[in-house]
């Protein structure tokens, strides 16, 4: 029996509907998990309600803390009377005290209901990219309406912010920037297994992309890069970490362009940082084409002291300076993909010292404990 569900001495709770299937452990239930704790040590539970079950091995992780229950919303994006009665359902069966929702947008009648059903705030967690359609969205009246019943937004970056404030769904003085974190003492699994298991040969350096297979990543703009920098070098794997429904259409991809059997194609892997994806890997690549709210992977791969190369695109810049602990691309442009993975790839000393850059980077800006101590705060005002 969770705390939760101990009748009269219910300890006060924080319900977090976040739009999302958790079938790995990533950047969400990291973040949950560190969430319960932290709250945990001030008394409160944690309630995480998702689109459908986790598997076994993210259930375990996610319960891990003790004060976390789990429940299942399934339609998270609606704004309909069936989006209302369920929503209306989960209030009343785990009476939360503060409600924290991300990943379905912001426009919800969800602030205006806890505020009638006498919740004491609804704070949203703007992690959301921006695609070429929704980057120039402004708010309507009506929508502005609705939405000042929500107490407060928290932006996973500046660029995120800036998002936030042209759109106007939100009044700038209700939002701030917490920076997306990530746990920088978490074990980070076998290199040399995780290219044993995929036969990736030992002398190979390993580029490697963490996202799903789709356009908005970039997979065609990082596989034209490839075969350029196969025809300079060919010690050279480039190891895609993630699925998608793209996946066969960018398989026939680097068949045709002769490069296949410098690719490894991992599929979904559950927990990626303890695989050992990280340890087997020289550069990062993220080629995003999208507005990247943040990049979880991204600030991983610096934290695992990987330099990056990333699109100039979104707040990957945030996460990224140029020269310093990576490169920056404009996003299409393959060349310079290209031009900058061999210039890492021929000096060992300045992807050495371009990760440990990064490495500080993200112990400095992206802390796990430090940035959630920093929710917690908003949480419990």
């Amino acid at each position: 029996m969770n705390r939760q569900t101990q009748g009269a001495h219910a300890r006060p709770g924080v319900l977090f509907a976040v739009a999302i299937s958790p079938n790995r452990i990533g950047g969400v239930e990291v973040f949950s998990v560190e969430l319960a704790r932290q709250l945990d040590a001030k008394g409160w539970d944690l309630t995480l309600c998702f689109q459908s079950s986790p598997p076994p091995l993210v259930e375990e992780f996610l319960l891990a803390p003790g004060n976390v229950s789990l429940t299942v919303m399934r339609d998270q994006l609606g704004m309909g009377l069936s989006n209302v009665k369920v929503f209306m359902k989960l209030l009343r069966v785990h009476r939360p005290t503060v409600l924290m929702y991300s990943l379905g947008g912001v426009v919800r009648w969800w602030p205006l209901l806890c505020r009638l059903a006498g919740i004491r705030r609804s704070v949203y967690y703007d992690q959301t990219s921006r695609t070429a359609r929704t980057y120039g969205y402004r708010a309507s009246r009506l929508v502005q309406f609705v939405m000042k019943a929500l107490s407060q937004s928290i932006c996973a970056t500046q660029f995120v912010k800036g998002c936030s404030d042209r759109e106007g769904i939100i009044p700038p003085e209700k939002s701030r920037v917490i920076y997306s974190a990530v746990d920088n003492s978490r074990a980070l699994g076998d290199g040399g297994a995780f290219r044993q298991r995929y036969g990736i040969l030992g002398d190979r350096i390993v580029a490697l992309q963490v996202s799903w297979l789709a356009p908005e990543k970039g997979i065609d703009v990082a596989l034209r890069a490839a075969r350029r920098v196969l025809e300079v070098r060919k010690d050279f794997q480039f190891v895609f970490c993630g699925d998608g429904v793209n996946r066969k259409e960018y398989e026939r991809l680097a068949e045709e362009l002769g490069i296949a059997g410098h690719v490894t194609w991992t599929g979904h892997i559950e927990d990626l940082a303890g695989s050992g994806a990280f340890r087997a890997a020289d550069i990062q690549i993220q080629c995003s084409q999208w507005h990247e709210a943040f990049c979880l992977a991204v600030a991983e791969g610096a934290s695992a002291g990987l330099p990056i190369v990333a699109s100039r695109i979104g707040g990957l810049p945030e996460l990224v300076e140029d020269g310093v602990n990576g490169f920056l691309f404009e996003p299409t442009s393959d060349v310079e993909l290209a031009d900058a993975i061999l210039t890492l790839a021929a000096d060992r000393e300045l992807r050495s010292r371009m990760g440990a850059k990064g490495r500080e980077r993200a112990v400095e800006n992206h802390d796990l404990a430090r940035n959630v101590s920093r929710w917690v705060d908003v949480l419990l005002e």
